[in-house]
């Protein structure tokens, strides 16, 4: 069966809102980057923090027999925490960017999210910013679906 990018999109969304992430994210959807100062798109959230942003990244399509096509898609998902750099006591114990990517990584790794899909793999994470009150890291997953 095939989904659409805003089916899966809204399966990780309301998987992650069921989650332990729900309690403590203040704000989890999607969202689209529009370019230009991704600092300044962060702190309009601000007041939201923590919280996890799913992106669409994009896809590659390969073909197999009978004429079906195989869909690999990107799901980014942007996780925005205060900052907790050089408080030691405060990093621990603390919902901060690196909790937030080890919770992500346990809630989505391996799941289909209820959907005919290929397991959602972590493929990548990376910085995003890093301010004196804000930072804010992506983690990539790879799933697949066949139309």
């Amino acid at each position: 069966m095939s989904y659409t990018i805003t089916e899966i999109e809204d399966a990780i969304i309301a998987t992650l809102k069921a989650s332990e992430m729900g309690g403590y994210c203040k704000k989890i959807d999607s969202y689209q980057i529009e370019g230009g100062d991704l600092e300044e798109q962060i702190r309009i959230f601000a007041g939201m923090l923590p919280c996890a942003l799913v992106i669409y990244n994009g896809g590659d399509y390969s073909y197999g027999m009978e004429q079906s096509q195989e869909k690999k898609m990107t799901f980014s998902i942007l996780l925005c925490a205060q900052s907790l750099r050089g408080d030691g006591s405060a990093r621990r114990g603390s919902v901060g960017v690196y909790f937030l990517l080890d919770q992500i990584r346990s809630i989505l790794s391996f799941n289909r999210l209820d959907l005919d899909i290929d397991e959602l793999i972590p493929v990548g994470e990376r910085p995003e910013i890093n301010t004196k009150t804000f930072s804010a890291y992506s983690i990539d997953f790879e799933t697949q679906c066949t139309y």
